[in-house]
């Protein structure tokens, strides 16, 4: 059988509380008891809303400077029409052949770095060395020049590394005689035995 447990008194607090207090407290605001208002949330439309004007804004500011591209181009299309029409038709045929010879060149001055740089990495590879190092290599421009910078480099590089080497695998020469030189006797051993006792 359980014993029933006595639960205290319910009172209602209610009644004990005062609705009108007598002495109303000083008010410092001058009947402003309200606190500020947050601002309201913003919903899912308003966020809606400032992502599209956003999106439209960059779009905007996009396809300005893309009209801005194309007006430059086409100026600069006008003024070498411009320029053609006031040369004589040699003038223009000379100003073309330029330009088309500069751009041979150009194409022609590419393909041989690529050569040039084929061939460097592949002398790169013979000596063991990092690829790291053609486009450094590239710049000397002339076969013989970089022939000569690969040698001293391997030679370097194989210097740098045998050295370090050589660190790594040095040690200590060991001492000469007995390794132990100090002899242990029996009263040596004895009065360190006395030294760190512990009950004395």
């Amino acid at each position: 059988m359980k014993p029933e447990k006595k639960w205290p008194l319910r009172l209602n607090i209610q009644h004990f509380g005062n609705t009108d207090p007598a002495d109303p407290p000083a008010d410092p605001k001058g009947g402003q008891n309200e606190p500020p208002a947050d601002p309201p949330a913003p919903n899912q439309a308003e966020i809606d809303r400032q992502i599209s004007k956003a999106v439209q804004s960059a779009l905007d500011k996009a396809q300005k400077r893309f009209e801005e591209e194309k007006q430059q181009a086409i100026a600069d299309a006008k003024k070498d029409a411009e320029e053609y029409a006031k040369m004589s038709e040699k003038e223009r045929k000379d100003a073309e052949f330029q330009k088309r010879l500069k751009e041979i060149e150009d194409r022609e001055r590419a393909l041989n770095e690529k050569q040039l740089l084929s061939e460097i990495e592949s002398d790169l590879k013979e000596q063991a060395l990092p690829l790291s190092f053609a486009s450094a290599l590239l710049r000397l421009g002339e076969n013989e020049a970089i022939k000569e910078a690969i040698t001293g480099i391997k030679a370097d590089f194989d210097a740098a590394v045998n050295e370090r080497v050589k660190e790594e695998l040095r040690q200590e020469t060991p001492g000469a005689g007995n390794a132990r030189s100090q002899t242990y006797t029996r009263t040596g051993m004895a009065e360190k035995a006395a030294k760190h006792r512990l009950i004395k």
